[in-house]
């Protein structure tokens, strides 16, 4: 099991206001894993009450910082959170007033800010966004450490920093096991994934070598490989952009997935193609991250390598493996990404975490009442 600082418990549960990150107002594009996480503890107690804000998709309606930045105030104040659980805020406008004001909503929530995308100097810079939330919150959750923590370090160095993997929901990617003739009807390998560009000069961390590790397999495996994003150059058999929430159509018609992940300096950090693959219930390649020893020593159905040459022999050796045996390490992958990176799971691990911290909050006020009488 992955290891996230979590049991904690408290005499009484907590109204939380969850705030996903969701673009616009469609159904497509909620926070599936993330609603349905929330939902879950609110419907066994842990929670006591739930309220959801779309945010972000307030803003993208006419972008107005002043009208959805009160709309926001107005829904604290309304609901009086005890603790506020905020996603990614990506282009909403965060500055210090606004904090201000939520923090005198008269809750005083507990706030807790949790970053699901990698940073770094030059493709992903912290913007003035991420580094308000961040300083301005009580708990912090990261998908990433490493070269990502030093990062906001620089902003500050936060007494309540926490790592919390990547994870997917399984209403998308695990509704059903994979159907052992479908594996490898179609291919021997995939892979998902974009080649990203900032001011057209500055490439995600990595990208390259998803380049040429991609068109490694087309060499190997013609048309038997695929990939499937945006970005990519000649000579890599890409066939398009693919919806997000139907990979596992095209996983489960393949003997494996594998990905060059990008951000090597990142430690500990994978994207969410790791558990996407797993839920689908096919083997997974992937390029080796400094902690992975530590998540995944015990995970069938990963394979994690240093250079390109090994994930080509890897994804050989793959291919040799008797159909059998690869539904087999599937399914043994699948089942092990649903107890460790499903949603529900990774979602009330960071919540323990924030739920130990308000009943602290609240021991310390109270202490400081009985001491002011």
């Amino acid at each position: 099991m992955i290891g996230t600082p979590a049991t904690a418990s408290g005499d009484t549960a907590p109204r939380v206001l969850y705030l996903p990150n969701e673009g616009d107002f469609q159904k497509g594009t909620s926070q599936v894993g993330g609603r349905a996480a929330f939902h879950e503890m609110e419907q066994d107690g842990t929670i006591k009450e739930l309220g959801i804000y779309s945010f972000l998709a307030d803003f993208r309606v006419d972008r107005k910082k002043a009208r959805s930045h009160q709309n926001l105030v107005d829904k604290v104040r309304a609901f009086q959170p005890d603790i506020i659980f905020w996603q990614h805020p990506q282009d909403f406008p965060i500055d210090h007033d606004l904090m201000r004001a939520i923090r005198e909503c008269g809750s005083s929530p507990l706030l807790a800010y949790h970053e699901a995308d990698p940073f770094d100097r030059l493709y992903k810079p912290l913007d003035k966004t991420a580094k308000t939330l961040y300083a301005e919150s009580d708990i912090f959750f990261t998908v990433a450490l490493g070269m990502a923590r030093r990062l906001f370090d620089e902003v500050k160095v936060h007494p309540h920093f926490y790592y919390s993997p990547s994870c997917v929901d399984r209403e998308r990617f695990a509704v059903l096991p994979t159907a052992p003739k479908l594996l490898g009807s179609k291919y021997d390998a995939v892979m998902f994934g974009t080649i990203a560009k900032r001011f057209r000069l500055i490439r995600q961390p990595g990208s390259m070598q998803r380049v040429w590790l991609a068109r490694g397999l087309r060499r190997l495996f013609g048309d038997r490989f695929a990939v499937f994003g945006k970005g990519w150059p000649a000579g890599t058999n890409c066939h398009g952009p693919f919806p997000y929430e139907k990979q596992a159509e095209i996983l489960q018609q393949s003997r494996m997935s594998i990905i060059w992940e990008l951000y090597a300096k990142h430690t500990f950090y994978f994207s969410d193609r790791l558990p996407i693959a797993l839920a689908a219930g096919i083997p997974f390649i992937t390029i080796r991250h400094e902690g992975y020893e530590t998540l995944f020593s015990q995970t069938p159905g990963l394979f994690y390598v240093d250079t390109i040459e090994d994930a080509l022999d890897t994804a050989l050796y793959l291919k040799s493996l008797p159909s059998e045996e690869i539904a087999e390490m599937g399914m043994a992958a699948r089942n092990w990404m649903l107890q460790n990176l499903e949603a529900r799971v990774v979602f009330r691990r960071a919540f323990e975490i924030c739920r130990r911290e308000w009943g602290l909050k609240r021991k310390d006020r109270g202490h400081r009442r009985l001491n002011d009488r």
